[in-house]
């Protein structure tokens, strides 16, 4: 395609994504006391603040956006994929697809893990530490923000495997290599850790601890794909060998 047609397509695939997360905001939208009222079960019945005027309004909205993302997540993954699919092979094709429907999947498997096992542990600690000298109040937009920035960070987590093992299938990325710069991606991943946790010790190891067992699952995967990988090529080589030979005689 020219440089307008594929132009073209991008606006194209922007805009459905942006149509798929307006209609989970208006769904989410729809369901808004149901959905804060789960979101604010982990405190265990306190009550949250607000200190503006409109900031009940916009924590809100802001809830509602954030969810509304998560329930149109594959069609936006999708939306990516098929914005790349015209440049790759058949094969290729098929792995990205596949690689697709799962990493939508692993996504809100993380999200769902971090939401029943990770957020009550770390929010118990955290609104317990030093209870007696410490009144806790908890403010709205940055309680929510907090919970939305573990969410997101364990469903892009859960996806480490397998994006690692579709590159390694793809043939951009040597598991021997990856195993060797292994302490560049701890270091990224302790980083990303900090970040989108708040400044404690407790609660960024709680996310950095399962990227790390997650990354080492990924290169021991993506060696076994490897092996598979170049079997098969091997395989393929000689297969087309023959057929030279059977052509030649």
């Amino acid at each position: 395609m020219s440089l307008v047609e594929h132009l073209g397509e991008l606006r194209k695939r922007i805009i459905i994504s942006l149509a798929a997360v307006a209609v989970g905001l208006v769904v989410c939208y729809a369901l808004g006391d149901r959905l804060l009222s789960l979101l604010v079960a982990p405190l265990g019945g306190r009550t949250l603040i607000t200190l503006a005027p409109a900031e009940s309004f916009t924590t809100a909205f802001k809830v509602f956006t954030y969810c509304g993302l998560v329930l149109a997540s594959p069609v936006v993954i999708y939306q990516i994929w098929a914005f790349v699919a015209p440049g790759l092979k058949k094969r290729e094709r098929r792995m990205v697809l596949t690689a697709t429907a799962i990493t939508s999947v692993l996504f809100l498997a993380g999200v769902a893990f971090a939401w029943f096992f990770v957020v009550p542990r770390v929010l118990d600690f955290l609104l317990n530490y030093q209870s007696g000298v410490f009144s806790q109040q908890v403010q709205a937009s940055k309680y929510f923000s907090f919970v939305a920035m573990f969410l997101l960070g364990f469903g892009i987590i859960f996806e480490t495997p397998v994006m690692i093992v579709t590159l390694v299938r793809m043939g951009l990325v040597d598991p021997r290599t990856l195993g060797r710069h292994r302490k560049y991606v701890i270091l990224a991943g302790a980083a990303v850790s900090a970040i989108l946790t708040p400044q404690d010790l407790f609660s960024m190891l709680s996310m950095f601890l399962p990227f790390l067992v997650l990354l080492e699952l990924s290169i021991h995967l993506s060696k076994l794909v490897q092996r598979r990988r170049r079997k098969r090529q091997a395989e393929d080589a000689v297969e087309e060998g023959a057929g030279l030979g059977g052509e030649a005689s």
